[in-house]
């Protein structure tokens, strides 16, 4: 007799704040999760012998991870010249497709992708939901919408701004509404705006908006009426405020938020990604030149973050997780419940109030399909589960070793775990450098050295 399903034995972590059911169990059928309990209660319908009975002691049962800040069609870019000009956009997308299987293979269940080179996102997205290829559940976002003063206009004047980069520059009011109307017809899942500059790209980042509020205001409410997610890059204060105030769904960084865009985010119901470990990520890999500002800038980000941040979260901002994996200080499979460990630690979450922001809190970036669908363990759902040993809801770096999960399943079936074999970079894929710095000449030892910039 074929397997109806599954029975699960452990401690179960519904992806809630409520209390862990020590002696618990999770029962799917088929693609769906039918029943979640204490052991004692379980009905007696669900005792038959065609479930398949995973009782592995130490375990814990939760909800695969939502990451709520990808680029899957980065390609773990080292640098913004090579994201926005080289690699052709039929490598992208398929070396992107390559690297949402190791996205899923780290126990993210779903994702929502924050801008896209080309619509390489739009794609991968389809190629997982025909059932072409493994990958997370994803909802994605276009190009962000940018102009002169946000994050991804960063190239020289005086050149074509770069088809490859992952936004579309406006310069019009009129221009934010056809930006907004157009990804829609192209069957974006959420707009994306980029509302800041950013530490990474210019060493004097300014406390300003990008945009206007009125300018934002009619991005928010054009997304909306269009039935759309609104999100935006913003780590300023000025931004992160009016953004809140346009009435944004989720505000990525926020670095420098204070008590008016605190105020701000509980009246109009956005949500906060801060995405902290891509900074510090680059902090701990200690390069001195990295990035336009260096570690120094980073740091004094991160410090800023963890005073602001915590402020919200305790006046009752919920706080998302993501790991902006696609960069190469992110690479794929590797980061994606580092963010939670960093909530416990900066910001003052419980490890319990950390899982919750990596999965049913994340879910409110979804798109409808799949939002009430996911990140919760609940009859109805999806079967999209991990197994896994020992407790995070007492030690939240566990979910940072996926190779030791017991199980990862999605849509009730586990997932295939071979690790893709590594593939080559091509030359295409490179910044033209020589070096990363000068060689120079020594006259006194009458040979040349390295000079790092």
């Amino acid at each position: 007799m074929a397997n109806k399903g599954y029975i699960l034995k452990g401690k179960v972590l519904d992806g809630t704040l409520n209390q862990p059911i020590e002696d618990g169990l999770v029962v799917t059928e088929g693609p769906h999760i039918s029943w979640v309990g204490s052991a004692a209660d379980l009905p007696a319908q669900f005792k038959a012998e065609e479930y398949e009975v995973i009782d592995l002691p130490g375990r814990s049962i939760m909800p695969g991870l939502v990451d709520a800040h990808t680029h899957i069609s980065f390609g773990e870019s080292r640098s913004e010249e090579e994201n926005a000009l080289y690699t052709p956009v039929e490598f992208r997308a398929i070396k992107a497709i390559y690297n949402a299987n190791k996205v899923l293979q780290a126990g993210v269940t779903s994702a929502f992708d924050a801008a896209t080179t080309y619509a390489v996102a739009q794609a991968v997205r389809d190629a997982i939901d025909s059932g072409m290829y493994p990958g997370p559940r994803y909802t994605v976002s276009g190009k962000q919408i940018t102009n002169h003063q946000g994050l991804e206009d960063a190239f020289p004047s005086e050149m074509q701004f770069p088809p490859g980069q992952a936004a579309v520059l406006v310069k019009t009011k009129e221009d934010l509404v056809e930006a907004v109307r157009l990804q829609v017809k192209d069957g974006v899942d959420a707009i994306k705006v980029s509302g800041s500059n950013d530490n990474l790209i210019t060493p004097d980042m300014a406390d300003v908006s990008a945009f206007t509020l009125e300018e934002l205001k009619i991005i928010a409410d054009e997304t909306h009426r269009l039935g759309k997610i609104c999100s935006i890059h913003a780590r300023s204060r000025v931004s992160s405020r009016d953004a809140a105030l346009a009435g944004f769904d989720n505000i990525y960084h926020a670095s420098y938020i204070d008590d008016e865009g605190i105020e701000a985010c509980l009246k109009s119901g956005s949500v906060i990604t801060p995405t902290l470990t891509l900074l510090v990520n680059l902090i701990e890999a200690n390069q001195a030149n990295a990035g336009a500002s260096g570690s120094s800038a980073f740091q004094r980000e991160v410090t800023a973050a963890q005073e602001n941040l915590r402020k919200a979260h305790e006046a009752g901002v919920p706080i998302i997780a993501g790991s902006e994996s696609g960069w190469s200080p992110v690479p794929y499979g590797q980061w994606h419940a580092r963010e939670m460990e960093i909530f416990v630690k900066l910001l003052g979450m419980t490890p319990l109030q950390a899982i919750h922001s990596n999965t049913l809190a994340a879910t409110r970036l979804l798109a409808p399909r799949y939002r009430d669908k996911v990140g919760k363990l609940e009859p109805g759902r999806y079967a999209d589960i991990l197994v896994v040993p020992g407790d995070p809801s007492k030690d939240i770096t566990l979910l940072q070793r996926p190779s030791r999960f017991d199980y990862i399943l999605q849509g009730g079936r586990p997932i295939n775990r071979t690790p893709p074999e590594p593939r080559r970079r091509m030359w295409y894929e490179r910044t033209k450098t020589f070096l990363s710095g000068l060689y120079v000449y020594d006259e006194e030892k009458s040979q040349g050295h390295f000079l790092p910039e």
